[in-house]
């Protein structure tokens, strides 16, 4: 990791005398974010994490408003499923600001984990992510100034890398670096794209105004992801995402696993509709209908639960608390929070179930459709039903599973997220690899009377 920029924002020349940096944890294309200690009088101590532009950047005007936007617009959220902000300063001539640190994982990194211990998220996690993440937006696009007017923010980013998951089972939306609100001082210019290509709406490939539902879409294409078990828009190049999100190509799911539910289904395709008058109108709404979704098929939304699979997941990091330099040992570079940027442990060779297990394949890529809104059970809502074919073979064994969730990661910090190298994540491509006769847990119970 580079160092420049680290030993003029140390332990040895605190910002504002409030915060001790303990170490850098990660820097991006235009930002850093170090782990610190906030202390005051009387005893008071706090982990946090700063965020700060880096020097090449700190004398670019324009950069600077967004990066204080950023800071302020953060700073009005106050939700359980966001990461706060508490402070904003200035070091050496630099601003900075202080955010809530998450002992914990990114989501793209638990997806990471899960397939490199040849395993499988369960699907009340999934949900459960999915809903935490449901709540906090909601929380934001909702959310006021002090004179009563609709802030309308939009994050533009929701994602893997910024979906955190705490080892206590909570989830968290992080960085909005790139959110826009009505309000803010800044504006992005005409034709310039804000976001992680594999996340972003119709609208926004397309540059066109945005809304809360552009977030919503970006929420289902996690749904998708997290309950198919690979990443939806994939191409060779970033052109061919983008021409696969506007034209609405989206492989069923229900081809690529046997059993998936139809409810599931209809819920995913809601979400991800091309016209933003067929999604569903707010992230909120998502929320109840996956909660409902929950309830009918028996499976418990819990934190408890959500927390005992990150502790059997990252079972040495749960126990790995940042040391303060100051009393003689710096921290392991194993003890990072989520937003963090580090390789994690485990890989093929990591322990598998040893129960008995249900199996299922994955046939061959299916023919991909466009997506059409699906009927609507419970609420009365109808539509075409989608043609779905059956799949390929049946779900007897297992030579093809999980995808490895290699979403374009562009590293913590970074305000307008970029694509990666050449040949690296960000074009997509075929991130399929074979699991000989990989054994899963359940994936879709039955549904329950009631």
């Amino acid at each position: 990791m580079p160092e420049s920029g680290f030993d003029a924002f140390d332990g040895r020349n605190p910002p504002a005398g409030k915060y001790r940096p303990l170490r850098r944890l990660a820097v991006g294309g235009m930002a850093e974010i170090f782990l610190a200690f906030a202390r005051s009088g009387h005893g008071f101590e706090k982990l946090v994490v700063l965020k700060r532009v880096l020097p090449a950047y700190a004398e670019n005007r324009e950069f600077m408003r967004m990066f204080l936007d950023e800071a302020r617009l953060a700073a009005t959220l106050d939700h359980p499923n966001i990461v706060h902000v508490y402070d904003i300063g200035e070091h050496a001539g630099n601003f900075f600001f202080a955010m809530e640190y998450v002992h914990g994982q990114s989501l793209l990194k638990l997806m990471r984990q899960i397939t490199n211990a040849r395993r499988w998220l369960p699907l009340e996690h999934a949900l459960n992510v999915i809903i935490g993440t449901c709540a906090g937006m909601h929380y934001a696009h909702e959310k006021l100034s002090l004179d009563g007017r609709r802030l309308g923010i939009v994050h533009r980013d929701v994602s893997p890398p910024n979906i955190l998951i705490s080892y206590d089972g909570s989830v968290k939306v992080a960085d909005f670096g790139i959110a826009k609100a009505s309000t803010a001082t800044t504006s992005t210019a005409v034709g310039t794209l804000k976001g992680k290509i594999p996340y972003m709406s119709p609208e926004q490939c397309r540059s066109a105004p945005l809304d809360r539902r552009s977030d919503v879409f970006a929420i289902g294409i996690l749904l998708y992801e997290l309950t198919v078990g690979r990443r939806l828009f994939q191409a060779e190049s970033e052109l061919g995402i983008i021409h696969k999100i506007v034209n609405g190509i989206v492989p069923p799911p229900s081809q690529l696993l046997r059993g998936y539910p139809e409810d599931l289904e209809r819920i995913v395709y809601r979400a991800l509709q091309l016209d933003p008058e067929h999604r569903y109108p707010t992230a909120r709404a998502l929320q109840v209908d996956l909660e409902e979704f929950a309830r009918e098929y028996k499976l418990p939304i819990s934190s408890v639960r959500l927390a005992s699979f990150m502790e059997e997941m990252f079972d040495e990091e749960t126990r790995a608390w940042p040391t303060d330099p100051s009393a003689g040992q710096r921290p392991s570079t194993r003890e990072v929070p989520a937003a963090s940027s580090y390789d994690l442990p485990g890989g093929p060779g990591a322990a598998r179930p040893s129960r008995p297990q249900p199996t299922a394949h994955y046939g061959g890529e299916p023919s991909s459709r466009q997506v059409t809104p699906p009927p609507m059970s419970r609420r009365g809502q109808t539509g075409p039903n989608p043609t779905v074919s059956e799949p390929v073979e049946d779900f007897a064994s297992i030579e093809q599973a999980l995808s490895r969730m290699l979403a374009e990661e562009t590293n913590v910090g970074r305000l307008t997220s970029e694509l990666g190298e050449p040949g690296g994540d960000a074009g997509g491509g075929d991130d399929w690899f074979g699991l000989d006769n990989l054994e899963l847990e359940d994936l879709f119970p039955a549904k329950q009377k009631r």
